[in-house]
C-alpha cells in the first residue's frame, strides 16, 4: 500500500482478525481510527512503530482484550476467526448455530 499498489496486499485470516480489531474500535468509539493521520503516516506507523488506537477507559474488558489481540504485531499470534466468534456469543449470550 505504501508503495501505491493496494492490488499487491494480500489478504489472510491474519490481516481480516487485524481489520476486525478496527471496526470493533471504530463501533466502540464512533471514530474512524487514525483520522489525523495521512494514510502513508498511518501505515508507517502501524506496520514499523506499533501504533495502535487508544481504546477507551470505559470499554467493556472483553471487547478491549479483543481489539488488542487482534492487533498483535505478530499476526501469528492474532486469535483465528472462529475464536474471535465464540468469544463474542460468549459474552453476549448469542446462541451458536
Amino acid at each position: 500500500i505504501i508503495a501505491g499498489d493496494p492490488e499487491s496486499v494480500v489478504e489472510t485470516e491474519k490481516s481480516n482478525v487485524y481489520s476486525f480489531g478496527m471496526i470493533l474500535w471504530e463501533m466502540v468509539t464512533g471514530e474512524m481510527a487514525y483520522e489525523s493521520y495521512s494514510p502513508v503516516q498511518a501505515a508507517v506507523g502501524i506496520a514499523a512503530c506499533g501504533l495502535r488506537p487508544d481504546v477507551p477507559a470505559d470499554c467493556p474488558l472483553v471487547l478491549k482484550s479483543l481489539m488488542q489481540k487482534c492487533w498483535n504485531n505478530f499476526p501469528s499470534k492474532r486469535p483465528r476467526l472462529s475464536d474471535l466468534l465464540t468469544v463474542l456469543r460468549a459474552a453476549t449470550s448469542l446462541p451458536s448455530r
